[in-house]
């Protein structure tokens, strides 16, 4: 195909599956410019079965990402990740930051 390939679309699962039970101090959602803190204390869960991605805060999920087209990327400080996508029941498309916690 040449060096002009069509860019790929979301994140593979394998690569997904790598934020799967990573503790979470706190997390974000972003509005342009602006940040509302959604959630503290919490996790990432990868649910390949029913091609969903979770970020629970509290023990509440606050945040469900439909697999398809999903964009996560870990922080240049590798301190968290950026997760961007549609929402799982109503394709409304979110922006969240999740940082990991210092606990293991």
């Amino acid at each position: 195909m040449g060096p002009f390939r069509k860019k790929r679309q979301g994140t593979p699962l394998k690569e997904l599956m790598n934020f799967h039970g990573k503790r979470l101090s706190y997390a974000v959602e972003r509005f342009g410019a602006d940040e509302l803190v959604i959630g503290k204390n919490g996790g990432i869960s990868v649910d390949a079965e029913n091609n969903k991605l979770t970020v629970v805060c509290d023990g509440k999920p606050v945040a469900d990402f439909a697999l398809e087209g999903l964009i996560c990327a870990e922080l240049m400080s590798h301190n968290g990740v950026d997760i961007k996508g549609a929402e799982y029941n109503s394709g409304r498309q979110r922006h969240i930051v999740a940082h990991y916690s210092a606990l293991k």
